[in-house]
């Protein structure tokens, strides 16, 4: 939360013109996953889908893993 949306998207700039292969920015208000590559591709997961890991052998990780169930 401390971290303005302009200070997320230069942190996200310099990572990947520094030799980072994804960029993750979790949102845990929204609830999703934004993965950006090198190349320019920016793909945004939601609950109900599983994220593929190519950097871990074809893994996947499903986004509501990440994200603590909501209290009742």
């Amino acid at each position: 939360p401390s971290n303005s949306a302009t200070e997320m998207i230069e942190r996200e700039r310099l990572c990947l013109e520094n030799g980072c292969l994804e960029f993750w920015l979790v949102d845990p208000e929204l609830q999703l996953v934004r993965i950006s590559t090198p190349d320019g591709r920016a793909v945004t997961y939601t609950s109900g889908q599983d994220i593929p890991l190519p950097l871990l052998n074809g893994g996947r990780l499903g986004v509501d893993a990440i994200f603590p169930p909501a209290e009742s």
